[in-house]
């Protein structure tokens, strides 16, 4: 059989695994045990009713969190932009018109025994049925649009393939890549799950993958450059997290063409107007837009003085890092063994210094479209976390789902950074270990930690 063709097969049997595995964290999660999906939940809501952005909730945080039932079950997210719920509302919107019965109209009531000991007793809210298959007899409605926003996945996982095939077209760096993504536990639970982050770590995904693009000889930098204008407009959108993929696309027109700074002009131009219009049309149209984008800067984004220390970062370091990007579920209370992500984590950082290293090691010969790609996904690496770290100076929010919008970059530098040390053979291998492991990982999370919490 023709390599490509076997690889592109291989492929093939990845995405059929993501999805049967979507599908699992889909049902498998009760309902609203997904961080905020009570509040993502009522955006959807309320944007398929209005057809506009929601308007600023009367209810405010005014207890701790686990004993805020008004505030847990009103729309706390409504100052996040509303393209991201998008997908969702469509599907509710035709739900409600098909099958109004199928969609959940109320939150179910707090389950004290959460706020004495999260750890222990994991749903936040009382079900009174958690029978496994019997659970989503009257809210299905919620259940579609969870399996339908998890279909957006593919993309991100195409977008890994594909940059990791232009960085090594002989070899399987873009199945490496791509089965890196496809099973992460966070990855796979996230995207089941009702919320803006799927569609932002998508339209991220897309913006790398034609920013690498532009990389290559002969490419057509004017028509990727409005694409990528195009999507960056989208996603500035979709959630607020996004705004650190900003930055990519001007690099990436800068790597084109290093050193004549007169080729920039007209690709930023048609970047750039794409990305302004749609951000000026969206808050120009709607007050509770306008309104929600002050109460970030004004609130959301405020820098705290107590957080400028050491001891409030070194908090942040681990969670973002380690546990909540990789497996750590629920209210952020569903965790796997330590020592999953920790092994995880540190072959990624090793395969990142060994990126870096060889990237320095290069840096004198001539110009190589894959040395340009590696720097600029290092870079979105770089401008990923500084943006989420600038993010816990003002709210403590460690969560390493903040991160994936540059997650294919993630995968394709840490992969790469290996294969620059192994021969074809020891490659194929590698490349075989990540995916098993990987696998490995996303089931045990699934059936031996997020299975028993939710169900005993």
């Amino acid at each position: 059989m023709d390599m490509i063709k076997y690889r592109q097969r291989v492929f093939v049997l990845i995405c059929a695994i993501y999805l049967v595995l979507a599908c699992a964290y889909a049902i498998l999660v009760p309902p609203w045990e997904s961080p905020d999906e009570p509040a993502h939940y009522l955006y959807v809501k309320q944007l398929a009713e209005r057809a506009r952005p929601p308007l600023q909730p009367t209810v405010q945080q005014k207890d701790y969190f686990c004993r805020d039932y008004a505030f847990i079950s009103s729309n706390y997210e409504w100052y996040q932009p509303a393209v991201g719920y998008l997908p969702a509302a469509i599907i509710y919107k035709t739900l409600a018109l098909l099958a109004p019965h199928s969609l959940p109209h109320t939150i179910p009531p707090l389950n004290p025994q959460f706020c004495i000991d999260p750890f222990t007793h994991h749903n936040l809210f009382i079900h009174l049925n958690l029978k496994m298959f019997e659970i989503w007899k009257t809210e299905w409605g919620l259940l579609i649009i969870r399996l339908f926003l998890s279909l957006l996945g593919l993309i991100v996982i195409y977008a890994a393939y594909r940059i990791g095939n232009v960085c090594d077209r002989q070899n399987w760096l873009g199945i490496g890549a791509a089965g890196w993504v496809a099973f992460l536990p966070q990855f796979t639970f996230i995207n089941a799950s009702v919320r803006s982050d799927t569609l932002t770590n998508t339209v991220a995904a897309l913006v790398l993958l034609f920013a690498v693009l532009m990389q290559l000889p002969r490419a057509n930098t004017s028509r990727l450059a409005l694409a990528i204008g195009f999507l960056l407009g989208v996603g500035l959108l979709c959630k607020y997290t996004f705004v650190y993929i900003l930055p990519v696309g001007l690099i990436a027109i800068i790597l084109t063409s290093p050193r004549a700074p007169r080729l920039w002009i007209k690709p930023f131009v048609l970047m750039g107007l794409p990305t302004l219009i749609l951000v000026a049309i969206y808050y120009l149209a709607f007050t509770e837009a306008r309104a929600a984008l002050i109460y970030t800067f004004n609130s959301a984004l405020r820098l705290d003085p107590n957080t400028l220390n050491w001891k409030y970062l070194t908090k942040v370091l681990q969670p973002l890092f380690i546990e909540i990007f990789f497996a750590r579920f629920g209210w952020a209370n569903v965790t796997v063994p330590g020592i999953f992500s920790h092994i995880a984590f540190a072959l990624w950082g090793i395969g990142v210094v060994s990126t870096l290293g060889h990237l320095w090691w290069l840096r004198h010969t001539v110009d190589s479209h894959t040395q340009k790609i590696i720097l600029l996904l290092s870079v979105s690496i770089l401008f990923a976390i500084i943006g989420v770290i600038r993010f816990n100076l003002s709210t403590f929010q460690p969560q390493g789902r903040l991160l994936f919008p540059a997650l294919v970059a993630w995968a394709v530098v840490s992969i790469w950074g290996w294969y620059q040390l192994l021969s074809p053979r020891a490659q194929k291998i590698a490349t075989i270990t990540v995916i098993v492991s990987m696998l490995v990982f996303n089931l045990y999370a699934l059936f031996f930690a997020l299975v028993p919490a939710h169900y005993k």
